[in-house]
């Protein structure tokens, strides 16, 4: 098989219990593992994964007993791409400050020193009231480019990334 040609997908709805985050990483991780030599870049989207399906389940609108998110991974040799869609009020503020959020991180050099200063103001800030320092994490130790995007009342945070494949895959 050509590098061009691999590709792999993985496209779930999930109940928003927290216990499904784990098993939901775990799962990308072993799959990935299964699929590439670097074991790393495994772990890497199985961080990213983790912290997206947390936003989800913290800022979603869970109003409705049946409400669910939804978890996509897809890629290529290439790029690999993580993305959660969660429902959320039309009035709600998360997608707004996830926007700003994101827009305050571009304005940094490195996601790098976008992650050090995030934790400075995380520390900073009284107990329970400052948040994002999981996205800051996404861009800096996955590598990642995010984007955020608001369709009604779905919102959806897609984190791209560069993969290595493995020899033979």
């Amino acid at each position: 098989m050509s590098a061009t040609d691999f590709r792999f997908f993985i496209d779930v709805p999930v109940s928003t219990q927290w216990r499904n985050i784990e098993l939901l990483r775990a799962s990308v991780q072993n799959c990935l593992a299964a699929v590439f030599s670097d074991v790393e870049g495994s772990d890497a989207i199985a961080m990213v994964t983790g912290e997206l399906l947390e936003n989800a389940v913290k800022y979603g609108c869970w109003t409705h007993g049946d409400a669910v998110f939804r978890l996509r991974v897809w890629g290529d040799a290439e790029l690999g791409h993580i993305e959660v869609e969660n429902p959320v009020r039309a009035d709600d503020e998360g997608p707004r400050r996830v926007r700003e959020l994101l827009a305050w991180m571009a304005g940094f050099a490195t996601p790098e020193e976008a992650y050090q200063a995030r934790m400075l103001q995380v520390a900073a800030a009284p107990r329970g009231t400052a948040g994002g320092l999981g996205l800051a994490r996404v861009m800096y130790e996955g590598g990642c480019r995010l984007r955020a995007e608001q369709a009604g009342e779905m919102f959806r945070v897609v984190a791209e990334m560069p993969m290595q494949r493995a020899e033979g895959a």
